[in-house]
């Protein structure tokens, strides 16, 4: 007889949770471009193929993709009648305020991450536009024809990364919630 699913899926977050921890700890120590995917593996005790099952790769235990049910759980509960770009503003505001107690103190701690490293601040725009296209897929474009809601979204999503990266620079000593408020204000000026 097989276990309970809810058995297999505690033991999958346990795995992922182990996995990321020990992926976390390597960077701190040794800093995000010296870490291998064999050390994580190593530290967290697992094989190569399960490390893959959990992320994609080991720039997806700094960078996770946002769910698209996440997503779209965020815009559904939007009211009605608003433009895509009041739409992106308020999903933004209301995805940060999911992060709250641990998910916080975890999402300054990859930003640390991203904002020492290089190659990550860059690879960020590679996330920013997986996730436009994720968002791109589930509005509507009545408010706006053409090219306008692609440059909204990915313009907000840029705004985005840079609350992120400016929270992070300043070591989380900044409210996330102002650093947002003022970098979407600079956003919507333009």
């Amino acid at each position: 007889m097989s276990p309970p699913p809810d058995h297999r899926a505690r033991k999958r977050a346990e795995t992922h949770r182990r996995i990321y921890r020990a992926a976390m700890d390597l960077f701190h120590e040794h800093g995000y471009d010296a870490v291998t995917v064999g050390q994580i593996v190593a530290a967290s005790q697992v094989s190569v193929p399960t490390f893959y099952d959990h992320f994609p790769s080991k720039e997806h235990v700094v960078l996770p993709m946002p769910d698209p049910r996440d997503i779209e759980k965020i815009l559904l509960a939007q009211g009605e009648g608003l433009t895509i770009a009041e739409r992106m503003r308020s999903g933004i505001i209301n995805w940060l305020s999911t992060f709250q107690g641990t998910a916080r103190d975890e999402l300054l701690e990859r930003w640390r991450i991203v904002v020492d490293t290089p190659g990550l601040r860059t690879r960020a725009a590679t996330f920013e536009r997986a996730t436009a296209e994720i968002v791109l897929g589930l509005v509507t474009h009545d408010d706006r024809p053409g090219v306008v809601p692609d440059i909204v979204v990915t313009a907000s999503l840029s705004a985005y990364t840079q609350i992120l990266v400016r929270w992070a620079e300043a070591d989380g000593r900044r409210p996330l919630e102002e650093v947002a408020e003022e970098v979407l204000a600079a956003l919507h000026e333009l």
